[in-house]
């Protein structure tokens, strides 16, 4: 039987309300002649949404006070900004050894964090526990009414029905239906994504793909993911377990994964493997190098040690990223992308992995930019 779709009026004055306060959470101060001309709606419909958002106190106005020369002798315009005690929104970050939760306003402003590292967890209602109480830490914290939470998690996941599913490497938490349990304790709507889908998105509203139509997201951290922008919109499947490309094959004789296939990337490209090839090529490099001196240095320390073109992180770089771009070869040649964003930890100076991976793909004749 196939499912009625469609729209009603409610529908289209809902959206083009969440289109204006978009535009007004997502900039630093915007007229209302620019939102008319950004979203394509009438000067007389964005006149009236701005005037329902002014009433109800989600949005506020501000006089362009900038020194500009046609501000001098003109009019100056009146900018709609978010307003200072608008409702705020709680994000929580799960990572295996790390759970972060903000507070943020409706921009993704944050102003208040709590971060929970962890070695270990003895089961699901360990790491329960370490949400709710961060939550509540974050709710105490504030006057300003939290509307949702949204809850970004390594996968795999069901994001359809809110659920955890079975992540490799962490402590056996399996079918966690977490979007019921958190929603229940707190008594907010709340809502499940991948981190690498979680990463595509923030990209496309305020970072390096606002202006792009269709972008992976490529998303290095304990495992390796990926998000994609499609055609503007998110893209997460049909239950959220689009972009997985850490548990693709690249080795179809390789080890026995975690996840049932064989030869996946993530047993290839990965932190451990990164410090054991350090340890086994150490001998054979400059004994002054800054990674011969930890015994096990960091994400942080091998990327900055490759930046500064050491050549024994040179060396495991370059291997750990042509492991990446075998699958991310398959995945520009399956999607047509032209544009990969990367994201991974480091101090905001370092490009060594975009590099690595641009000459990857270059001599692999994938179509796209890094």
């Amino acid at each position: 039987m196939l499912e009625k779709t469609g729209s009603n009026i409610q529908d289209v004055k809902s959206k083009n309300r969440m289109l204006v306060l978009k535009h007004i959470a997502t900039s630093s101060g915007i007229s209302r002649v620019d939102i008319a001309r950004s979203t394509g709606l009438s000067k007389m419909t964005v006149g009236n949404i701005v005037t329902e958002l002014l009433s109800s106190r989600l949005a506020e106005e501000t006089i362009n006070v900038s020194n500009n020369s046609s501000a001098i002798y003109g009019r100056r315009p009146i900018l709609l900004t978010l307003a200072q005690n608008s409702p705020c929104i709680c994000g929580m970050l799960i990572k295996r050894k790390l759970c972060q939760i903000v507070l943020s306003d409706l921009g993704g402003r944050i102003f208040k964090q709590v971060d929970y590292p962890y070695d270990t967890l003895d089961s699901s209602d360990d790491l329960l526990r370490i949400l709710i109480r961060a939550y509540t830490e974050c709710a105490e914290s504030t006057n300003r009414r939290i509307t949702s939470i949204g809850i970004a998690s390594l996968g795999p996941l069901d994001s359809s029905r809110g659920i955890i599913l079975n992540p490799p490497y962490f402590y056996d938490i399996e079918n966690l239906p977490i979007v019921s349990i958190i929603s229940e304790k707190t008594g907010l709507p709340v809502f499940l994504v991948n981190d690498a889908t979680a990463g595509a998105f923030s990209e496309k509203l305020f970072g390096s793909g606002t202006s792009i139509s269709n972008f992976a997201y490529l998303h290095i951290m304990n495992g390796i993911g990926a998000g994609f922008i499609l055609n503007h919109a998110l893209y997460d499947g049909d239950s959220g377990q689009s972009g997985e490309i850490g548990h693709t094959s690249i080795n179809f004789d390789g080890p026995l994964c975690a996840c049932g296939n064989r030869g996946c990337l993530d047993l290839y490209a990965n932190l451990d493997n990164l410090q054991q090839r350090i340890k086994e090529l150490a001998p054979l490099f400059d004994p002054n190098s800054p990674l011969s001196i930890p015994q096990t240095p960091s994400w942080l320390e091998i990327i900055s040690s490759g930046n500064q073109h050491d050549p024994l992180a040179i060396t495991v770089l370059e291997e750990f990223c042509s492991y990446i771009s075998y699958s991310l070869t398959n995945t520009l040649n399956l999607l047509n992308l032209s544009t990969i964003i990367v994201g991974y930890d480091s101090d905001g100076t370092n490009t060594i992995i975009e590099d690595l991976l641009y000459h990857k793909l270059s001599e692999n004749n994938a179509h796209g930019k890094i």
